[in-house]
């Protein structure tokens, strides 16, 4: 099916996204308030959502494959959430001192994550990242941060050095390729008494989905302590590979982990969490410690939102999740060879990435064919399946056998929409 027909089909069934998002770029810059999410001609407009499914405001149902950038974890208005947060609006939900659902998430997360002996709060994963390094700094006294190029850790100037044509920035950060942990041992002997920190994901997922390689992640952990400097694991999007996190999955000791993403249960929220020494530079009882701030720190609704999410996502979930992602996994690449397209699935967990590639793809934010990309983003929504621009696809706890199935079907009539 051509661009033309596709487009067509797509347009013909979201006319009142084309109005509403027309109406939203007189106030919103091109109509949304973010980037990630807008693809052409334009995004569809949502109106609801439940469990692992979407409805625009067009009434075009889809099984959704992003949840918000991996944010919702247990699918759309999970029940146990939505009756919390309902009840704990009843009080009021900012206060200016602490209160008990935030001493019982930060509880939480302190018994479920190995290194966490405290943590802090934050409205973001992107805070997060500024806090995690802020805290590196603070605790090394130096002042370098060392990431991979092409890794994203939010909308923070320091760690977008790598990302959308920019490079290094002097005197705040370097840059190593993922994957290569050569690399990133050159930058280390080359700068390391000046680095505070190396920031890492252990699955790169803006851009093109990049597992890291067996042993990578753990060799720039003991490059970075070889050169004093701190490892910080980005863990916002891949703490559901396992219980504890991607740490455990990887064998992995970090010296900060920080987090955002599904841990807000649906809530803004971000945190970042170590070891007590570094944890206790935040502490506002010392004069010459780290200073924190945020209105919104730990609020009542983020923390009852987030406790529920962290808590419900079991070993026997993520597992489930696990297998319906290969079981996606398997149907398209068989599906792919059937009708004659070359499709490169890259896949940790119950997350992977789509790219019509006959060879792997390499890290970063430049996608393999993306016109033939962009034409079955469309190809599948107009089949009823929303999964990221570029590829991306993430599972959820609310997916069942019937929905994954009905993934599977419209993802290989999408792919039999784009054949050659």
């Amino acid at each position: 099916m051509a661009l033309n027909s596709i487009e067509e089909t797509y347009r013909s069934r979201t006319p009142k996204s084309a109005a509403l998002l027309q109406r939203a770029s007189q106030s919103l810059p091109g109509g949304l308030t973010r980037n990630f999410g807008y693809f052409r001609p334009y995004p569809v407009v949502q109106q609801r959502g439940s469990g692992p499914y979407l409805w625009d405001v067009d009434g075009n149902r889809y099984v959704d494959l992003n949840y918000n950038g991996l944010s919702l974890i247990h699918g759309h208005a999970y029940k146990p959430i939505a009756q919390a947060l309902a009840k704990a609006t009843e009080d009021g939900w900012a206060w200016l001192g602490t209160n008990l659902p935030q001493i019982e998430f930060a509880e939480t997360l302190c018994k479920r994550i190995a290194i966490f002996d405290k943590v802090l709060f934050t409205n973001s994963g992107t805070e997060a990242s500024m806090l995690a390094v802020k805290m590196a700094r603070g605790f090394t006294k130096r002042q370098l941060i060392l990431k991979a190029h092409g890794g994203y850790h939010g909308t923070y100037s320091d760690l977008e050095a790598g990302l959308h044509g920019q490079g290094e920035i002097a005197g705040h950060t370097l840059l190593a390729e993922f994957n290569n942990a050569a690399d990133f041992e050159r930058v280390l002997a080359q700068h390391g008494s000046k680095i505070a920190a190396v920031v890492l994901e252990p699955v790169m997922y803006t851009g093109v989905v990049m597992p890291a390689l067996p042993g990578f992640l753990n060799q720039v952990q003991a490059a970075a302590r070889k050169a004093g400097a701190l490892f910080v694991l980005d863990d916002c999007l891949m703490l559901r590979l396992a219980v504890g996190g991607s740490a455990e999955k990887f064998g992995l000791e970090p010296d900060i982990t920080f987090l955002g993403k599904f841990v807000g249960g649906g809530m803004p929220v971000g945190a970042v969490g170590a070891r007590r020494e570094i944890m206790d530079l935040a502490d506002p009882a010392k004069a010459d410690g780290i200073y924190h701030g945020g209105s919104f720190n730990g609020n009542v609704l983020a923390s009852v939102a987030g406790r529920i999410a962290v808590e419900h996502l079991t070993a026997e979930r993520i597992a489930r999740m696990d297998a319906q992602a290969d079981r996606i996994r398997q149907a398209l690449e068989a599906k792919a060879k059937a009708v004659g397209l070359s499709l490169y699935v890259l896949c940790e967990g119950s997350v992977m990435g789509l790219y019509f590639s006959a060879t792997k793809p390499k890290p970063g934010s430049e996608l393999p064919n993306p016109d033939l990309s962009g034409r079955y983003h469309l190809a599948c929504l107009n089949r009823g399946v929303q999964m990221g621009p570029g590829g991306m696809v993430s599972m959820s706890t609310a997916m069942t056998d019937e929905s994954t199935a009905e993934a599977i079907a419209g993802m290989c009539a999408a792919l039999e929409d784009v054949r050659p």
